[in-house]
């Protein structure tokens, strides 16, 4: 091949030569080295990309435009190859004298004489600088939201991969975290407003991430409204506790739209990263702890625990088990005996879900509550309480009972599954039953929170179908006036906390009687919980509640118990 070369040069004059000579100086970026890397000869391209002069370069080594770009690896791989006589390509970053960088497409030939030692080197280059940065803004775009301009997902799982990478080197003392949070409220904007509106929001929001954060920590935008950021730098100077603060603070700043107003809010759920899981379980962790803000109120942060992780492991235990329990029919409705204080006759009489497990025997509704929140148990469930209620109502019809409405407690999965009504008004009229023999539960927790405009609408809806509506728990925590005011409550329930201080307490029973004069003030029934004993009955019943129930009246009965029921209520535990 050698000689091939030879053959050819010999056979170029002098003329062609130059030709040659001209057309790589004027394509070709050219430096020649010695064996050892120093340059021994530049072109004028070079000297005019590099913008070092001749006298510059000639005598240095290439280290003299490198960028930092690369790293020692990258060098090491190039070297290793040339100085086995073979030819390298790639690209590579340089800087120029003053301070900018260029990308150059490089083939370096060593330079091999007739005993096959290497003498030299001759790099060859044209430049890409061009098209390396079209190559970097598409890598950019493809990795970010274009509405906000924060990461997409893509770029945030990069960004996290990398972070999770550093936590493992040697000498890392400082845990970064992760934060993840999504918008309560952020549906109702858009559902009103449109979208213009809520793409307005979350550019609001993305602004907002930006200053709060430290510029070398990413932030991102995973998707609809759901948002994460990475912190390392930001930590330096705040600490993790104190930025969630001010995150949730931001949160719930009033954004402009045009002429209205509007506020979201979060629930912020964070992780702090040590290395030792992996990019999905560090997610899962985040989501985790953003998902127990959300189940305590929202409008709050949570840090991830094991312990946090465990509950999740038990509920996910707890939800397999209640599924097979669903298709084994292991779920019981009991029934608890509320009594009339006009006629002291049991006129209603409140469903509560039992569960006979196979192996910690009847369980109360509140040691499986996570059942409720899986929106497939919650569907399941409704037909099949509906279904035992018919049954038995034809078997307590059979046996001369007296009609008595069926209070059920919906759960948040039932209040915001725009099916519920349909299913439920289906079943009814499978089973010839009323709307107006139902009285449907709902706290007020489930009336604030996220999809929480979904289920106050819903709520309109089945009361406008005939069901009666009660607001349970009523006083264990902040009532809003104007969901007693505006909502369809045809009654209202007092929490059991309320009562259970009365006795030998002034205090105590004026505030019972306030919430009772409250809620008869709003034409509402007023039920009573938690009674427990007689001092408590005859203090609860002088206050003129419309109903009393409690463990006085009677515990949660079966089907066949709820038949031995006494016509009156005569003051002794039924």
């Amino acid at each position: 091949m050698a000689l091939q070369h030879d053959d050819r040069l010999r056979a170029l004059t002098h003329q062609d030569a130059d030709f040659w000579a001209d057309l790589v100086d004027n394509v070709l970026i050219v430096a020649i080295t010695d064996s050892e890397g120093v340059i021994t000869y530049v072109n004028d391209r070079f000297c005019e990309i590099s913008q070092y002069s001749r006298e510059e370069l000639v005598g240095s080594t290439h280290r003299i435009v490198n960028s930092g770009y690369h790293d020692a690896d990258f060098f090491r791989d190039l070297y290793r190859t040339i100085k086995a006589g073979q030819l390298w390509r790639g690209n590579i970053c340089n800087r120029a004298k003053d301070g900018s960088l260029y990308w150059v497409a490089t083939t370096i030939i060593p330079k091999i004489d007739r005993q096959g030692t290497i003498t030299g080197y001759v790099a060859s280059r044209f430049e890409i600088t061009e098209l390396m940065n079209t190559r970097d803004r598409l890598c950019e775009l493809a990795e970010t939201d274009t509405l906000t301009g924060l990461l997409n997902r893509g770029g945030f799982n990069t960004a996290l991969a990398d972070e999770i990478a550093r936590c493992r080197e040697p000498g890392m003392t400082a845990h970064p975290a992760l934060a993840m949070f999504d918008l309560d409220g952020f549906k109702q904007i858009n559902d009103v407003h449109g979208h213009h509106a809520g793409d307005i929001v979350l550019r609001a929001i993305a602004s907002r991430l930006i200053e709060l954060t430290h510029p070398d920590d990413p932030v991102s935008r995973l998707g609809g409204d759901e948002f994460a950021v990475i912190l390392h730098r930001t930590l330096e100077d705040v600490s993790l506790e104190r930025y969630m603060d001010r995150l949730q603070a931001i949160l719930e700043r009033p954004i402009d739209i045009e002429t209205v107003t509007v506020s979201v809010a979060g629930s912020i759920g964070a992780v702090l990263l040590d290395g030792t899981d992996t990019m999905e379980d560090v997610q899962k962790n985040a989501d985790m702890a953003m998902y127990a803000a959300k189940r305590a109120g929202g409008k709050q942060s949570q840090m991830f625990t094991k312990n946090l992780r465990e509950r999740a492991q038990a509920r996910v235990s707890i939800l397999s088990e209640a599924r097979c329990g669903v298709e084994r029919n292991q779920f019981e409705v009991y029934y608890q005996p509320i009594v009339n204080c006009n006629t002291m006759e049991v006129d209603q009489i409140e469903a509560l879900l039992r569960w006979q497990h196979p192996e910690r025997g009847l369980l109360a509704a509140e040691d499986f509550s996570d059942v409720f929140t899986d929106a497939g148990l919650a569907q399941a469930m409704g037909p099949r309480m509906i279904e035992a209620f018919r049954r038995d109502v034809c078997m307590w019809n059979e046996k001369g009972q007296p009609p008595r409405q069926l209070a059920i407690n919906l759960s948040r999965m039932d209040l915001i599954r725009d099916d519920y009504q349909r299913e439920l008004e289906e079943s009814l009229r499978r089973f010839n039953m009323s709307p107006d023999s139902f009285v449907l539960e709902v706290t007020e927790a489930m009336l604030h929170g996220r999809r929480a405009e979904q289920g106050i609408r819903n709520l309109r809806e089945l009361a406008r179908a005939g069901f009666r509506i009660a607001l349970d728990n009523f006083g264990k925590g902040i009532t809003v006036l104007n969901h007693l005011r505006e909502l369809p409550f045809s009654q209202v329930k007092i929490d059991q906390s309320m009562v259970a201080n009365i006795v030998g307490n002034p205090d105590a029973c004026m505030v019972l009687s306030s919430l009772i004069d409250m809620g008869q003030g709003f034409n509402m029934e007023v039920t009573v919980e938690g009674v427990e004993n007689r001092e408590q009955f005859e203090l609860v019943k002088a206050l003129k509640p419309e109903r009393i129930q409690g463990f006085f009246v009677s515990s949660a009965l079966s089907s066949l118990d709820i038949l031995k029921l006494p016509r009156h209520f005569e003051g002794v535990t039924l």
